[in-house]
């Protein structure tokens, strides 16, 4: 929080958004996959990325802020189950939000009800900032339903269309930006080691096909990737890169390259390493495909250049835990959102206790925390 001057910016003391993220660990589930460790990867991949690309330097102070909440509240009381299922399910979320996006409208609901409770704008004066900030969470968190992946594609494609196209000129674009910054880091668990893209990808497959169990014992229709039967995991994973993934890499790059022309502090080699990544896992699933046998301890020899190019994209200013790359899934996490609530979970601790203030000086100065996707 502190290397995005998110306190600042707001003007709240650190442990007063330890309490509101205490109440987002609260609202989140025991899923296999959409949990509090979700959450906190994804704002760390978020987080690396708006640094390594230099993008957090071309934000405002209050939308940096709106990025960081947005990512932390993108999932808040997921219920594990997909859109899919929500609808066909009749569920009350289904029936709230008409059909229409209703987890992420549900999340989106969520974050405004934790705004309000903690008075998360509370010390913002000027109201045109109060109102940027909803927007851009908005903007973002709503991005993140995968039914709405082709149309911000198209979104991307057809602003590189036009000459002279640069997205950090507008609020519109900044927007456009951080809603493909969002989705590059809820979709990354391919971006990463082999080792750390299986633990990921295991995690997803165990909530899918969770999903796909109710959908038979219920007698509706079972989505293919939620088959147990029938799925193959390495064939829908090389698939899941291929065509989805992967794509919105490139265009993130693409769209990188297109304001590095016009803005020189923009950066887009962070990207570019993470498709290496996913081009490797995608090989690697291909050859389970053919039967082929992949070590699944496997070292990636060229992680620990990553790591050093990373630190030299960031800039010697940010701490050294920050500056590693979070992008890859080896290092510690800044924000410190697990190791907080985990601690003040196991203290019983509530809004106004001692152990916020206690922990006020490990959200501030994000004192060592593994990230989440090193878990074994």
């Amino acid at each position: 929080m502190e290397n995005l001057k998110v306190p600042q910016t707001l003007k709240k003391p650190a442990k007063e958004l330890l309490a509101f993220i205490f109440d987002v660990h609260e609202l989140m589930h025991d899923n296999p996959y959409h949990n509090f460790s979700h959450v906190t990867d994804v704002t760390q991949y978020l987080y690396t990325l708006l640094l390594a690309t230099h993008l957090a330097k071309r934000l405002r102070p209050i939308e940096l802020a709106a990025a960081f909440i947005a990512a932390v509240c993108h999932d808040l009381d997921h219920p594990g189950l997909s859109n899919t299922f929500q609808c066909k399910a009749r569920t009350p979320l289904a029936v709230r939000w008409d059909d229409e996006s209703p987890l992420e409208n549900h999340h989106l609901w969520c974050s405004r009800k934790l705004v309000t409770k903690h008075d998360l704008l509370g010390g913002v004066a000027d109201e045109r900032d109060r109102a940027r900030f909803l927007g851009v969470v908005r903007a973002m968190i709503l991005s993140t339903d995968m039914a709405k992946h082709t149309k911000l594609m198209a979104r991307i494609e057809g602003g590189l269309a036009e000459d002279g196209f640069n997205p950090l000129t507008t609020e519109d674009g900044t927007n456009l930006m951080l809603q493909i910054a969002l989705k590059c880091a809820d979709i990354s668990n391919q971006a990463r080691p082999w080792k750390v893209a299986n633990q990921w990808n295991e995690a997803v497959y165990s909530e899918f096909y969770h999903e796909g169990d109710l959908d038979a014992a219920a007698g509706r229709d079972v989505q293919p990737l939620q088959n147990r039967k029938t799925n193959r995991i390495p064939n829908s994973t090389a698939g899941f890169i291929q065509f989805i993934v992967a794509p919105l890499y490139e265009a993130f790059v693409s769209i990188m390259k297109r304001c590095s022309s016009m803005e020189a502090e923009i950066d887009s080699s962070a990207v570019e390493e993470c498709l290496v990544f996913l081009n490797k896992n995608k090989a690697r699933y291909q050859k389970q495909m053919n039967g082929e046998y992949v070590a699944p301890d496997e070292i990636e020899d060229e992680l620990q250049g990553f790591a050093e190019d990373l630190r030299h994209s960031i800039g010697e200013g940010q701490r050294s835990e920050a500056a590693l790359p979070g992008c890859v899934g080896r290092v510690k996490v800044a924000t410190t959102l697990e190791r907080c609530a985990v601690v003040l979970k196991g203290k019983g601790a509530r809004v106004g206790d001692p152990a916020f203030d206690d922990l006020e000086d490990v959200a501030v100065n994000g004192d060592g925390v593994e990230t989440i996707a090193m878990a074994s």
